[in-house]
């Protein structure tokens, strides 16, 4: 009997940590992404901006990376740098290109993140 009720609170307890890893994952992600989405390339301060966004992210990641693969932060990551260094330089059409990139690779990690087959599979 007792491993029936332990079987069962190591089951409630599972799903209670993968429902909270899940829904602080979606919030996480959906803020950066909706900063991104907000974001404006032709405005002078969009650097610095994008710099702080990305800061921002690097302090988050330290969580996402427990339960989400490393290639996608990579790739990530990477349109970051590459978004702020068209920034940088005053390309603003390749800075869109790349804050396209950057806002579809968080929208897939949090489809990913979340509670549906493609988590699974």
């Amino acid at each position: 009997m007792k491993e029936k009720i332990l079987s069962v609170a190591i089951l409630i307890a599972v799903l209670a940590f993968t429902t909270v890893n899940t829904i602080v994952l979606n919030n996480q992600i959906k803020d950066i992404t909706d900063t991104i989405v907000s974001l404006s390339v032709e405005d002078d301060d969009a650097e610095k901006y994008a710099k702080a966004v990305y800061d921002e992210f690097k302090e988050k990641v330290k969580y996402i990376s427990l339960t989400v693969s490393h290639d996608d932060i990579r790739d990530i990551e990477d349109c970051f740098v590459e978004m702020i260094g068209y920034l940088s330089v005053g390309d603003d059409n390749s800075a869109e290109v790349t804050k396209d990139r950057l806002t579809r690779s968080l929208e897939h990690l949090r489809r990913l993140s979340g509670f549906n087959i493609d988590a699974i599979i």
